[in-house]
């Protein structure tokens, strides 16, 4: 089983070690068994910063013993790079688009293929921090979201080479060198992960210093370092070995149980998976743990084709959710990581190892796969372009029920009313019926408020008002603001403006927010929400309550029929029961009805009144889908609310 690996780690200087492959075999089975059973595994993800010790102690090692032997090339150590990433990214990002193709949505697909330019440049870690936002898609639906990883690997490996190379260059301590961006990206982690979570999570800047913990371990492994620490790691004491291999996996399972996703993570907490990786490999092969547990041939296995089974077991599991709308079925889940398995066997045996046993024209086969690589971004690059394609085939057939579940946005109008109202940041936000003309109605709220602009918007503008939006977070009047939620710090200046704007007579508010008086924070919002509509009645507006629509227990795309998937079919009646509905925002209206008995000249507005009956409350009406998401309108839904408010509003003589 190991021959052939020993052979490739023979030729890049390196003893092989079956139990740094049972390692990559554990790593990736916690991230496979927390992507498919989170609830089993809460901390599986950590698996991934094992990962990347050992490719920082791996590629550290090659890399220092060939600057030490002055044989380092670049175009050698890429080539190697190719030949061992490429093949298995190539077929992962072809079958990726192919599926997509068929089967995604245009919007689904648009996202995906700038997804593809992202891992085929290496910079999907950039581009998820920088999708994480108020309308980012869910990242279960996102099939080379675990391409992150794979960006913060081959960016450091940009980067690493050169300062080795300076270095030796320079006869500088290499050992200090590595200390050194050890601390300083450690320090950027734990001081940014309060303020700046997605970032820290996803830039190499706060992640360098996992593959340095193990490009430090590779310093003292080749003697570079002071000597009590060399001798530390050369160290030939059995029983101080084995306390160091247990150690290790005790760390990491204490990792697998104790981490969980919303915590704050890398932060302090990835000392645990990286430490316990670094011990383990510190404690050699010939340690008890190492030599009894990963070591054993089916933990190797995994590991051999832990690469692989990396790059396919996520688009499967992914692809099984967008198809079901939801968090599919156990049996689902379990074929899809047996499929994964099979597919990463397969991509080891037939694609990997001949690439890499390919030795007389190597440098050939790097730039045929870098360009097959390139190739691959471009066509993302061009499906991004063109919109997802919604010309294909397998998608005109439901074409009109595809374009609700698109984001509606006059971009051209909301730059208009930015720059009237001198709004200069991303978190103010606004749009305005008529620029340049005084507004008479103001719309303020969250998301839940922009998705019934269209429709308030075409009502009053028949009325010859002029609409303004106003975007903010929670629209209430004192409502508290952390240092790193901007949307609420901009969302004082919104109600200012809707309050002292003199030509401004009605106050419409709308908001996601729902009221309970159980905790000392609700009873807050409460006072503030009495404070608010105070304020506006005392300076002389007319208010507004709207009720939230209605927010659905399924994914509105479980309404649409995938044709590109002969299995697939509408997975509902597109409703839920109104029961749920009613035990859901009972407290809640309660809550409101009560406070406005305090103020009888405030008017509301439920649309829930049209979009539920006595028994179920829709998803779909008259054929035209009424939700972008579970709690959004789309376009139609929007226009539909808008109508209904017309229409309650003429009969109530208003």
């Amino acid at each position: 089983m190991h021959t052939e690996r020993q052979a490739i780690a023979a030729a890049q200087h390196l003893p092989y070690r079956a139990d740094i492959d049972g390692m990559r075999g554990i790593a990736v089975l916690i991230v496979v068994l927390f992507h498919a059973f989170p609830k089993a595994l809460s901390g599986g993800f950590v698996g991934v910063d094992i990962f990347f010790v050992i490719s920082g102690y791996l590629i550290s090692t090659i890399l220092m013993k060939e600057f030490g032997s002055q044989s380092f090339t670049y175009a050698n150590f890429y080539a190697r790079r190719a030949r061992r990433i490429f093949p298995a990214l190539i077929l992962v990002l072809a079958a990726t688009l192919a599926f997509g193709w068929i089967a995604m949505f245009p919007d689904e697909l648009k996202l995906l293929g700038k997804h593809v330019v992202g891992g085929a440049a290496f910079v999907s870690n950039v581009f998820l921090w920088f999708e994480v936002g108020y309308f980012d898609t869910a990242a279960e639906t996102k099939p080379l979201l675990h391409l992150w990883s794979l960006g913060i690997e081959e960016q450091f490996y940009i980067v690493w080479p050169i300062l080795l190379a300076l270095a030796y260059r320079f006869r500088a301590r290499v050992f200090w060198l590595t200390l050194g961006l050890l601390v300083v990206s450690f320090g950027v982690n734990v001081g940014g992960i309060a303020q700046f979570p997605s970032a820290t999570f996803y830039s190499i800047a706060s992640r360098a210093w996992e593959l340095a913990i193990g490009a430090l371990l590779a310093c003292l492994s080749l003697g570079h370092g002071p000597a009590a620490l060399v001798a530390a790691v050369d160290g030939n004491g059995v029983a101080r070995r084995n306390a160091l291999s247990v150690l290790g996996l005790a760390l990491i399972v204490a990792a697998c149980l104790l981490v969980r996703g919303g915590q704050g993570f890398p932060g302090w907490w990835a000392l645990l998976p990286t430490l316990g990786a670094a011990a383990l490999i510190a404690a050699g092969p010939q340690a008890w743990v190492n030599r009894v547990i990963l070591s054993n041939r089916l933990l190797v296995w995994v590991g051999l084709i832990s690469y692989p089974l990396y790059l396919w077991h996520w688009p499967l599991l992914s692809f099984a959710q967008v198809v079901e709308s939801g968090v599919p079925a156990l049996r689902i889940r379990v074929a899809a990581v047996v499929a994964a398995v099979v597919l990463a066997w397969l991509t080891y045996r037939l694609v990997e190892q001949p690439i890499r046993r390919q030795r007389r024209h190597g440098g050939a086969v790097a730039v045929v796969l870098a360009l097959l690589v390139v190739a691959l971004g471009g066509f993302g690059g061009w499906v991004y372009q063109k919109d997802g394609l919604p010309q294909r085939t397998s998608i005109v057939e439901n074409a009109n029920a595809q374009k609700s579940l698109i984001l509606v946005e006059d971009r051209e109008n909301a730059a208009a009313c930015k720059k009237e109202y001198g709004f200069e940041t991303i978190y103010e936000y606004c749009l305005k019926a008529k620029i340049g003309q005084p507004p008479t109605v103001a719309l303020i709220g969250d998301s839940h408020a922009y998705h019934v602009v269209a429709g308030l918007t075409k009502y009053y503008t028949a009325r010859g008002e002029n609409l303004v939006y106003f975007g903010t977070a929670i629209p209430l009047i004192g409502a508290p603001a952390s240092t790193t939620d901007y949307y609420q710090q901009a969302t004082p200046k919104m109600l200012e403006l809707a309050l002292t704007t003199d030509s401004i007579r009605k106050v419409i508010i709308s908001t996601i927010l729902k009221h309970e008086t159980d905790s000392d924070h609700g009873r807050l919002l409460v006072q503030q929400f009495r404070t608010t509509i105070k304020a506006f009645l005392d300076a002389g507006k007319e208010v507004m309550y709207l009720y939230d629509v209605p927010t659905l227990d399924f994914d509105p795309r479980a309404c649409i029929r995938r044709a590109g998937v002969a299995s697939s079919t509408t997975n509902r009646d597109c409703t839920m029961d109104v029961e749920d509905y009613n035990k859901a925002v009972s407290a809640h209206n309660a809550v409101v009805a009560s406070v406005l008995k305090e103020f009888p000249g405030v008017t509301t507005f439920a649309p829930a009144r049209y979009m539920c009956d006595d028994e179920h409350c829709k998803g779909m009406i008259d054929r035209a889908l009424m939700y972008r998401d579970n709690n959004h309108l789309s376009y139609e839904g929007d226009l539909y609310v808008g109508a209904k408010f017309a229409e309650e509003q003429a009969a109530a003589g208003r």
